[in-house]
């Protein structure tokens, strides 16, 4: 009886681990193919049968840092999703504190519109800004665009950091106040250390919604702030799509974006999962 139950926990564990490769190849299969494309030539692209032995060429990136520019459109990238994270992170975080400890009349109400904002469609406050640009003389600098995802991002960072906020006892800052620190002490020595998890993965979330964003960018720049996603879109021609160039602009977007993930998966994982389970 009890091989029998060796045998089928054994045949049930082998099996797990068989779906989970079966599903990581899975997810993993469009990738490699868009690494792979971008090293492809357009008649290995477009062959049929695929063809899954060829000679690697940098044509396409070469292409799309000689043409396209993609140079300087990385440095606008790194730059404005950059400082606009940064902004978003540091004063939603500062607003849910406030909201998760502060005995503040209608704050709930106050919670709610500052998730509206949220809701609100991309497109239907593009055209209100391009006048307010134009009237500024901001129209195709960075720091409009800094601002555009600073306060886009803000909403999201207020509702998750609210409630990583709330699962810290407030016990644990009412013990170092009584030993003599201030507010802000207690804030900075007690609370946003333990927070760091759940910094890290909002940061994330919200530096990857900046950094894939391509209707503000292609709306409020023409030439000088021009980011990633508005140079990719360049390989949509009148009459065809050049894959290549797509590919290889799909690689250049994504690197980031893992190299962040990896430097952050200490915490990332604790993030995601902190507050799920309470005893």
């Amino acid at each position: 009886m009890s091989n029998s139950r060796t045998f089928k926990s054994g045949a049930g564990t082998f099996a797990a681990y068989i779906l989970a490769i079966a599903a990581a190849l899975f997810f993993a299969f469009p990738i490699f193919w868009m690494v792979s494309s971008s090293f492809k030539s357009e008649v290995d692209i477009s062959a049929y049968p695929p063809v899954w032995s060829f000679t690697p060429t940098l044509a396409n990136y070469a292409q799309l840092f000689t043409e396209l520019n993609a140079w300087q459109a990385l440095v606008n990238s790194a730059l404005i999703v950059g400082l606009a994270t940064c902004i978003a992170m540091a004063a939603g975080t500062m607003a849910a504190y406030a909201l998760a400890r502060f005995e503040v009349k209608g704050k709930e109400f106050l919670a709610f519109e500052i998730l509206s904002i949220r809701m609100l469609p991309p497109i239907v406050s593009v055209i209100p800004m391009f006048i307010i640009a134009r009237q500024l003389g901001i129209f195709d600098t960075p720091w409009l665009l800094i601002a555009a995802y600073a306060l886009s991002g803000l909403p999201f960072v207020v509702w998750v950091m609210r409630v990583f906020i709330q699962d810290i006892p407030q016990s644990i800052e009412e013990a170092a106040m009584i030993d003599g620190c201030s507010r802000f002490e207690t804030f900075w020595r007690v609370t946003l250390p333990l927070l760091l998890p759940g910094l890290a993965a909002t940061m994330v979330i919200v530096f990857m919604f900046a950094w894939n964003e391509f209707l503000l960018a292609s709306m409020l720049t023409s030439q000088e702030a021009k980011t990633l996603p508005v140079i990719a879109a360049n390989a949509i021609k009148p009459k065809a799509i050049a894959w290549g160039l797509a590919s290889a602009a799909g690689v250049m977007m994504s690197l980031p974006v893992v190299v962040l993930v990896l430097l952050m998966q200490r915490y990332l994982v604790r993030g995601l999962t902190l507050g799920a389970v309470k005893g």
